[in-house]
């Protein structure tokens, strides 16, 4: 056999593998890269899909959020007025300090709910109206609990 026979096959085997992986590696890469193009462009869509229904329900929960807060506000004004007016109620009632010197020297000691002193009634409005307070804040939060299961 002829050695250049033998160097030119050699030679052109080469020339076509090159030839053939630089032309194939062009076309790879563009469809590599179409590929890739089109999966960034899938995500990118899904994305915001995800985005504008995480924000719709965002939306939802701060207005059920809201709405539970304006009726725990509305209570708390109720509760204020009820309050308001019981403590103005008892004003008429006699005051401790006024009932201890009489009570002294009548011998009388204690009274009962009808004869409550002043400032015992105040006190018991005062804590009946801390509990309604918390009872009504508690009441806001396990509705904006199970509004959120």
């Amino acid at each position: 056999m002829n050695p250049y026979f033998i160097a030119g096959s050699v030679v052109a085997v080469v020339l076509a593998y090159g030839v053939g992986h630089w032309q194939g590696d062009d076309a790879g890469q563009a469809k590599v890269q179409s590929q890739w193009d089109k999966e960034k462009a899938k995500q990118m869509a899904e994305y915001a899909a995800a985005q504008d229904a995480a924000r719709a329900k965002e939306q939802s929960l701060q207005a059920n959020a809201d709405k539970l807060r304006e009726d725990k506000n509305r209570e708390l004004a109720k509760l204020s007025d009820t309050n308001r007016t019981l403590l103005n109620s008892l004003r008429n009632r006699p005051s401790s300090s006024d009932s201890l010197s009489s009570a002294a020297s009548s011998g009388q000691g204690g009274c009962s709910g009808k004869n409550l002193y002043r400032e015992s009634a105040e006190d018991i409005v005062k804590l009946a109206t801390d509990a309604d307070e918390l009872r009504i804040a508690l009441k806001q939060c396990y509705a904006q609990y199970d509004s959120l299961r």
